[in-house]
């Protein structure tokens, strides 16, 4: 345990940094339209607040893993860092592979073509919340600072 006046490591500091606006752009997605669905005569916008039963329980998991990473140090960290950045490169596949579906097949949907849909596509929402689940287990796969045993 670090003494109370101890500077607090860089790494702890961006990384709250990182937790934080992670979890503030997740939450910030709900205010953005989710999805753009033009028409011949109108525009549809899907609410972002239909990502958030998606996007804030991933991000909740994903920040845990890395509060308790960025809480540990020494060699008990390591794997709880590893988790963290299982969950980014899981969350980079799983992101891009849904929303890349649900663009696909909302495109390719004959009933929407019929109504006069003309083009569509993910709006801010989705972007956000996608950026922010991002954000969060990066936060927790940041190396450490050099140590002793390892050089600098």
């Amino acid at each position: 345990m670090a003494a109370p006046g101890a500077p607090v490591p860089r790494r702890r500091r961006v990384g709250a940094a990182l937790l934080g606006a992670g979890l503030l752009t997740v939450l910030t997605a709900a205010a953005s339209p989710a999805w753009r669905t033009v028409y011949a005569d109108r525009v549809a916008l899907r609410p972002g607040a239909q990502l958030l039963w998606v996007a804030l329980p991933w991000a909740l998991v994903c920040g845990l893993v890395a509060v308790v990473s960025l809480a540990r140090v020494g060699p008990s960290r390591r794997p709880w860092r590893v988790a963290s950045r299982g969950l980014l490169v899981s969350t980079v596949l799983a992101g891009a592979a849904l929303t890349a579906a649900w663009w696909y097949f909302s495109a390719t949907d004959p009933y929407a073509r019929e109504d006069g849909m003309l083009s569509t596509g993910p709006g801010p929402g989705t972007w956000l919340a996608l950026l922010g689940c991002l954000l969060v287990p990066l936060a927790g796969a940041l190396p450490g600072g050099p140590s002793p045993d390892r050089g600098s």
